[in-house]
């Protein structure tokens, strides 16, 4: 996070500001500080507190002061860096939030009465768990599968979508001039590539942050009778669910998501020097499709898995007929149209090998999601059959929109004429594939 803020700080062309560099690292290294005190007292991480304040509370320093970022010093925080044209408060949080100071109060307050009257005190202090500003979850609840969408590691505010926008919006906008900010006269291109990764990284982790709200549920941990109490589970709602399909549709499955200058990819240079705190890389040249596809596959592992594509199915059960639900058949056409988009504007046209109708990065991604498609339909994957018939009928909309295309007018380059070729002969077996039965 530290050297996401450097690169941050650094306008292009000029000297970090050793003033505003050494306001940084003296933030940072605080808030450490004050993070490991907080356990050497007991306390665990909560992974929760960053979704107390709005981001633009946030940035009201007046404000951050009183509370700190977050309402404890015991999330895991990221750099708060806002893009260009969008108000900036502290970098790091400058004092302890409202939990710790409750947390604190219910470990260590003096209390009479003996065991029976500490018990009834510490029942008064715990009652007001219900209260925002003390919400708690910590590392078993912070997996990626685990219900929530608002407890994660280095998110910051009330609404991990608006964050995720707001993260994009700042690496789209610290790419340009990228080689020139980090990377000095006489220097090696290999600061350059780390930094790259660094912000690609960035973006995947956001994007990561918005695809746990499909499928999610936000979790109480009130007890009953506590002032304020919700439920324990309250599913996502589903306005909130098709926002976040949106957003990864646009920059995670998008034709134009992950679009980088091609001279950008040449300065990407790897170590030639393997020693003591150097990693070697693989490839001294930057895996640009492998590397790019990590991150997207990513995030399709996580609406493939089987706790999400299960609790989507139990998640109708668990709101009124009479109301909207988000369903699995709305996630797997959402992720279909926009993988495959290609395909709706491929009746005509002439392309060549160097500028094909489908590039190598999409070509990558369409294969990946069709295996993971294919093992849904298949069975492979652990989830409600209902989820299997899903997948079983989007090949055959894939299949068919294929063969449009390919008996179309439009004259395709090798590269895609090959790509689609594969895949519907391979969407064919899966779909021609012998369903095996449950024995007795």
């Amino acid at each position: 996070q530290l050297a996401l803020g450097a690169l941050a700080v650094q306008a292009p062309g000029k000297p970090l500001s050793q003033d505003e560099f050494k306001k940084l690292v003296y933030q940072g290294v605080k808030s450490i500080a004050m993070h490991e005190v907080g356990h050497t007292l007991g306390l665990r991480h909560n992974f929760k507190a960053s979704a107390y304040l709005t981001l633009e509370e946030i940035n009201v320093p007046e404000k951050t002061k009183e509370t700190g970022l977050a309402a404890s010093i015991m999330d895991y925080l990221p750099v708060n860096y806002m893009p260009q044209g969008q108000k900036r408060g502290e970098y790091f949080s400058s004092t302890i939030g409202p939990y710790d100071f409750w947390a604190i109060e219910y470990g260590y307050k003096p209390l009479g009465g003996g065991t029976d009257g500490e018990a009834a005190e510490l029942k008064k202090i715990a009652s007001r768990g219900s209260e925002p500003a003390l919400a708690y979850a910590t590392d078993e609840d912070a997996r990626s599968v685990d219900p929530d969408p608002l407890v994660n590691r280095f998110d910051l505010g009330k609404d991990p979508i608006q964050f995720a926008k707001a993260r994009q919006q700042l690496v789209a906008q610290l790419i340009p001039g990228l080689v020139d900010r980090v990377t000095e006269p006489g220097e090696s291109y290999q600061r350059t590539r780390r930094a790259f990764d660094l912000l690609l990284g960035t973006q995947n982790r956001a994007m990561h942050f918005v695809s746990r709200f499909i499928g999610g549920i936000y979790e109480n941990r009130s007890h009953k009778g506590d002032p304020g109490a919700k439920p324990p589970f309250v599913v996502v709602e589903p306005a909130r669910q098709r926002e976040a399909l949106a957003l990864l549709q646009e920059h995670v499955f998008g034709e134009k998501s992950y679009e980088y200058p091609a001279e950008l990819y040449n300065m990407l240079a790897g170590s030639h020097w393997s020693h003591w705190g150097m990693k070697e890389v693989d490839r001294v040249d930057y895996p640009v499709v492998e590397n790019i596809l990590n991150g997207q596959d990513r995030i399709l592992q996580q609406l493939f898995s089987t706790v999400i594509l299960s609790r989507l199915g139990d998640s109708a059960l668990k709101v009124p007929a009479d109301q909207d639900a988000f369903t699995a058949a709305e996630l797997l056409d959402g992720l279909s149209t926009a993988i495959f988009r290609e395909l709706d504007r491929l009746q005509q046209g002439e392309f060549t090998a160097r500028k094909p109708a489908i590039s190598s990065l999409r070509r990558a991604l369409q294969r990946r999601y069709l295996e993971r498609l294919s093992s849904l339909a298949m069975g492979n994957v652990k989830a409600p059959e209902d989820c299997q018939t899903l997948a079983y009928v989007q090949l055959e909309m894939l299949e068919a929109r294929i063969k449009a295309v390919l008996s179309g007018k439009a004259k395709l380059d090798p590269f895609t004429q090959s790509h689609l070729k594969e895949s519907a002969a391979r969407i064919r077996k899966v779909l021609d594939a012998r369903i095996q039965l449950r024995g007795p």
